[in-house]
């Protein structure tokens, strides 16, 4: 095989395995160790150490979860975690955040948590105190129960160790269908 379509193959190869070693590579594309290396930097690709870093970065930044924080955690239909920070701006001094907002956080993460299509049947909610400025909220929903297409859904938002907000969500979830 020609450079060209070597270098091609090669990124490829990155694209579908960012951690693939050079070792790896060579074996994988009948070329020497020394080689691979080569193309690399022709390419201006890193070094395995270097990737790695890359994706554990991308895995383990937090992504803004709608106007309701940034998702932090999630294990899809078990578990997922949220942060919030309140900013002065957005408060009332008087009486601290909305309810709304803390309602906002937790229904943005539920929706993380649970499949597309799935529907809001009830909540019921408390909401323990105010919350003041630059306050950092910690949401977690946990699945508690599953029974027949619906699933109940425990979400807590903690401020250092005390709770603010506490509600049970029971969602109905698309059964799918047998192939």
């Amino acid at each position: 095989m020609d450079l060209k379509q070597r270098r091609q193959q090669l990124v490829q190869a990155l694209k579908h395995d960012p951690l693939v070693t050079d070792r790896d590579l060579a074996d994988r594309l009948a070329v020497s160790v020394q080689t691979i290396r080569l193309d690399r930097l022709a390419l201006g690709i890193p070094e395995v150490r270097a990737r790695a870093w890359q994706v554990a970065e991308q895995v383990l930044e937090p992504r803004p979860l709608n106007a309701a924080g940034e998702l932090l955690d999630i294990v899809p239909g078990e578990s997922a975690l949220s942060r919030l920070v309140t900013e002065p701006a957005g408060l009332d001094l008087d009486h601290g955040l909305p309810a709304h907002s803390l309602f906002a956080q937790a229904e943005a993460l539920l929706r993380e948590l649970v499949p597309p299509g799935s529907e809001t049947g009830l909540c019921r909610m408390k909401f323990r105190r105010a919350v003041r400025p630059g306050e950092v909220l910690v949401a977690k929903a946990e699945v508690i129960r599953r029974r027949e297409g619906r699933w109940v859904i425990l979400v807590t938002i903690r401020s250092t160790q005390e709770e603010v907000f506490r509600g049970k969500f029971v969602v109905a979830v698309p059964v799918a269908e047998p192939a």
